[in-house]
C-alpha cells in the first residue's frame, strides 16, 4: 500500500514537473512569441494578442473538463491523466517548428492558437493529478495538507529546469533570433516520462471500490450538474485565488522585461537566478504550509494567505513602476510565489465537496470554468487596465483584490455538511 501510494506521489510530481516546465516557457518567453508570431504596432498590443491566445485556451478548458472529467468517472482517473498529460506536451514541443509571422503571416498565428486550443483542452483534464493522488492517500487524511505540499516540487522542478534550460540556451545559441525555440523540444521528453509513471500504477482505490460496486455514472457530468450544483458553485468560486495569483504573477513576469527594457532580459541571468532561488524555497513552503493547514484547518490558512496576498498585490506594482529595478520586481514575484503556496491546499477542500463517482468531474470543471473566468485572462485584463489607466499604476492591483474578496466570500460558506462525502 505505502509503495503504491509513493510512486502515486512521484507520478503527480512527474506530471506537475512536465506541466509547469511548459507554463514557465510561455510565460518567461512570452514578450519573444508574441513578437514571433502576433502582428500588432507595438510591443504591448503584441503581448495583449498573445495573453488573448492563451485567454482562448483558456476559454476552451471547461469542455475538455466535461470531456476528460467524463472519462476520469467513468473508464478511470489513469487513462485520462496519461491522456491529458500527452495532450498537452506534445504540442507544445511543436512551438519550436512552427514558422514565424515574416515568414508565413497569419498562418504562424493561427498554428499557434491550434496548438493553444489542444492544450487548453488537455488541460481541462489536468486536475486529475490531484484526484489521483488523493484518492491513493484515502487513508491518510488527516496528512493530506502535507502530501499536497508535496506535489509542488513538480512545479519547483519543472520551474528550475525551464530557468536552467534558457541559461544553457543562453549561453550557446542565439537565443533571440532562433536559440529560444530549442527549450520546447525538451517537453515532448518530460510528457513521456510522466505518462510512463502513470501508465506503471494501478487505478485508484476508491475509484475501484466504485467501479466493483457498479457505482459508476453513464453520465457524470450531468448528474454533477442535477445533484450537485452547490457544491459546483463553491468549487468554482474557491478555485479563484490560486488561478488569479498565478495568473498575477504571469503578468508581472511580462511587465518587468517592459518597465525595464526586454534587452535587460535577454542580457543577463537575474531572472533566471530568482527563479531557481524561488524553485527551491516553494517546495519547502508548499510543505510547511500544507503540514500547517492539517493541523489549522485549510479553508483558515487559506483565508490568511489570501489576505496577505490582498494587500501586497497593489503595494508590489506601485514599486515596481517607481524603482524599475529588475532584481525588485523579480524578488516581489518570488514574494507573492511563495505566499501563493499557503492557498494551495485549498485544493484538497475542493476534492472533499464531491462524491467519488463524480469527483474527477467536480474538480475538473470547476477549477477550469474558474480558470477560464479569471486565471487565463488576468494577465490580459491587467494588461489591458495597465494601458487604459496609465496615469494608476496600481490599477490592475484592484482587479486582483476584487477577485480575491469575491473568493473569501465562498469559502466563508463551506459549512461541515458540504464535505460529507466518505473517501
Amino acid at each position: 500500500m505505502y509503495n503504491q501510494q509513493t510512486r502515486a506521489l512521484i507520478s503527480a510530481i512527474l506530471c506537475r514537473i512536465a506541466i509547469w516546465y511548459d507554463y514557465i516557457l510561455f510565460t518567461d518567453l512570452a514578450n519573444i512569441i508574441s513578437r514571433e508570431f502576433c502582428f500588432a504596432q507595438d510591443i504591448y498590443s503584441n503581448i495583449l494578442q498573445l495573453f488573448g491566445i492563451i485567454g482562448l485556451g483558456a476559454m476552451i478548458r471547461p469542455s475538455g473538463a466535461f470531456i476528460f472529467g467524463h472519462v476520469g468517472d467513468k473508464y478511470g482517473r489513469r487513462i485520462a491523466l496519461i491522456t491529458t498529460v500527452l495532450l498537452i506536451m506534445i504540442p507544445s514541443s511543436l512551438v519550436a517548428f512552427v514558422p514565424c509571422y515574416n515568414q508565413i503571416g497569419i498562418t504562424s498565428t493561427v498554428l499557434l492558437i491550434a496548438i493553444h486550443i489542444t492544450q487548453g483542452i488537455a488541460l481541462g483534464g489536468e486536475q486529475g493529478s490531484s484526484v489521483y493522488l488523493i484518492e491513493h492517500l484515502s487513508n491518510r487524511k488527516d496528512s493530506l495538507g502535507m502530501f499536497f505540499g508535496m506535489m509542488g516540487f513538480g512545479r519547483s522542478i519543472g520551474v528550475l529546469l525551464s530557468a536552467v534550460i534558457i541559461i544553457i540556451c543562453k549561453k550557446t545559441t542565439d537565443f533571440n533570433a532562433w536559440g529560444w525555440r530549442l527549450p520546447f523540444t525538451f517537453s515532448a521528453v518530460l510528457g513521456l516520462i510522466s505518462v510512463y509513471s502513470v501508465y506503471t500504477l494501478r487505478e485508484t482505490p476508491a475509484y475501484e471500490e466504485n467501479r466493483k460496486q457498479r457505482n459508476l455514472s453513464n453520465l457524470p457530468i450531468i448528474e454533477l450538474i442535477k445533484h450537485h450544483k452547490r457544491a459546483l458553485i463553491l468549487a468554482i468560486l474557491i478555485a479563484i485565488p490560486v488561478n488569479v495569483a498565478v495568473g498575477f504573477t504571469v503578468f508581472l513576469r511580462t511587465i518587468a522585461k517592459e518597465i525595464v527594457s526586454v534587452e535587460t532580459y535577454l542580457i543577463t541571468y537575474v531572472n533566471e537566478a530568482v527563479l531557481i532561488i524561488t524553485s527551491i524555497l516553494m517546495p519547502i513552503s508548499s510543505v510547511a504550509f500544507g503540514m500547517l493547514a492539517d493541523k489549522v484547518g485549510k479553508e483558515r490558512i487559506a483565508i490568511l494567505f489570501i489576505v496577505i496576498t490582498m494587500v501586497l498585490c497593489c503595494p508590489v506594482l506601485s514599486v515596481a513602476y517607481y524603482y524599475k529595478n529588475y532584481l525588485m520586481i523579480t524578488l516581489s514575484i518570488m514574494v507573492l510565489s511563495i505566499i501563493e503556496r499557503g492557498i494551495v491546499p485549498i485544493g484538497i477542500v475542493t476534492s472533499e465537496l464531491f462524491p467519488t463517482n463524480v469527483r474527477f468531474s467536480g474538480v475538473s470543471l470547476s477549477r477550469n470554468i474558474s480558470f477560464a473566468l479569471h486565471g487565463g485572462f488576468t494577465p490580459m485584463v491587467c494588461i489591458w487596465i495597465t494601458t487604459t489607466f496609465p496615469q494608476v499604476n496600481f490599477a490592475a492591483g484592484l482587479y486582483i483584490i476584487f477577485c480575491l474578496l469575491v473568493s473569501l466570500v465562498a469559502i466563508s460558506q463551506i459549512k461541515p455538511q458540504d464535505k460529507n462525502f466518505d473517501w
